[in-house]
């Protein structure tokens, strides 16, 4: 059946006048196209206006037809341009069946004058009758798509129509690859900068932490220094003040008391000084939180019944945690004192164990003097206190012995709840149920073996 569209070719016969005439017409909208394309500049990381003004093109050209540019990856068909435009967005298609399909395996252009007749490449788009479709070669020969045009009508289509429609497919897939390589170098600079800036961070942070060993060494110098010259002084002050509490009447032994126990704070600032000047380090073992805080309260509720306080502990879920034992009775020897200094006779301060996530915990209350909220957030840096005649090192010595033990301090003060110290250790990891079996199993040999040779 002759198609309705098909024009004969150039010179054939007495109609040669006409011809030039009807040629010219057909060419010169191919020719507007074309420049306009040229004219259309592709601008990184903006591909669908490019496609979308592509299938228009395509659809002044060829006729009043259906120009899709479409994309074949992962196992999938994406429309990634449609002219006329769809009412609904078109999700990924499979891609077996399709007309389309076949210029995809061949990676060879395909003209289908009639798809009724011609039934073998697949079907088109309901309503459509002919088919031309140019496949999407990067410039490394990869065939990653189609620019297709479906007309209503069957028809023959040109040599000089099928040349454009390769033209255009050739600057589509120039674009599909610019947009590729600017998705993956985007990726890059975004991975880039934030090697940056994790690199900075570290480089700050190292920074900081070599200015603040540099600071502690040269404190950490002079406190050694003026920790010598004192301590022997204080040391002859302390033994004349008991040889007078023992040798002198009330009102001077009573003198001599008070005496001895500013001697023995000066001492113990000084121990502060020298401990937070020290690098901390700490030998990290199993420790078991409730029987750990169990013989804790045992052995120091004295400081708090000195005060007339009381100090309880209230057991919860088992954890055990690693940790170093000696340092974290230096943590919670100096948070009781805290709790004691801030309490008043009569009250409780109540030690809590328990597990909290991948943590264990230990939660120590008292309902005494608050810590004042303009200093909440820096009460841990040093000389920072919330009590008067204190060295404001306790808490900076707390929190460096549990960071040390890759642990982590919160602290909660307020009118309402009182204070709040909770200290959370890392629990111990537990080797998988293959691994440990396998070490059993091995072992077993190794005993088998030496049985054997015995």
């Amino acid at each position: 059946m002759e198609d309705s569209k098909e024009r004969p070719s150039p010179g054939s016969g007495a109609g040669a006048g006409a011809l030039d005439s009807a040629e010219t017409s057909t060419i010169a909208p191919a020719e507007k196209t074309l420049e306009a394309l040229a004219s259309l500049s592709y601008r990184a990381g903006e591909l669908q206006d490019y496609l979308n003004s592509t299938c228009e093109s395509m659809v002044d050209l060829l006729g009043d037809g259906l120009a899709a540019v479409t994309l074949y990856r992962n196992g999938k068909k994406n429309v990634l341009a449609l002219v006329p435009p769809p009412s609904e967005p078109i999700p990924p298609l499979d891609i077996h069946g399709p007309i389309s399909t076949y210029v995809i395996q061949t990676g060879e252009t395909l003209c289908v004058e009639d798809t009724d007749q011609e039934v073998r490449y697949g079907s088109p788009p309901e309503g459509y009758h002919s088919y031309l479709g140019v496949p999407l070669r990067l410039p490394k020969g990869e065939v990653v798509g189609t620019i297709c045009y479906f007309d209503s009508e069957t028809r023959h289509f040109r040599d000089n129509e099928v040349q454009t429609a390769q033209l255009f497919a050739e600057r589509v897939a120039i674009a599909l690859d610019n947009y590729d390589l600017y998705q993956d170098l985007k990726q890059h600079s975004t991975k880039l900068e934030e090697l940056v800036q994790d690199r900075t961070s570290q480089l700050l942070a190292a920074r900081d932490e070599l200015a603040h060993k540099e600071k502690l060494a040269a404190v950490g110098e002079f406190a050694t220094r003026l920790t010598h010259e004192i301590r022997n002084p204080l040391t002859t002050i302390r033994l004349a003040l008991e040889y007078l509490q023992q040798n002198t009447t009330d009102g001077s032994h009573k003198r001599a008391e008070l005496a001895g126990n500013e001697v023995s704070r000066l001492e113990r600032m000084l121990n502060e000084v020298l401990m937070y000047t020290k690098p901390a380090q700490a030998t990290l073992k199993p420790v078991e939180l409730d029987v750990f805080c169990a013989d804790f309260v045992l052995t120091n509720e004295s400081l708090a019944q000195a005060q007339d306080l009381t100090l309880t502990l209230e057991v919860g879920k088992p954890a055990t945690v690693m940790a170093d034992a000696d340092k974290l009775t230096q943590v919670f020897l100096n948070l009781t004192r805290n709790a004691c200094d801030a309490s008043s006779a009569g009250q409780a301060i109540a030690c809590t164990t328990g597990l909290n996530g991948n943590d264990g915990f230990v939660r120590m209350h008292n309902s005494g003097a608050i810590i004042p909220p303009d200093k909440l957030n820096v009460i841990t840096d040093a000389f920072v206190s919330g009590k008067p005649n204190s060295s404001g090192l306790g808490l900076a010595i707390v929190k460096s012995l549990v960071d040390v033990q890759q642990g982590r301090l919160s602290i909660t003060s307020n009118a309402e709840d009182g204070t709040t110290f909770t200290v959370y250790l890392p629990l111990v990891k537990k080797a998988p149920v293959k691994e440990a079996l396998t070490k059993q199993s091995k072992e077993e040999q190794d005993l088998t073996a030496t049985e054997s040779q015995n």
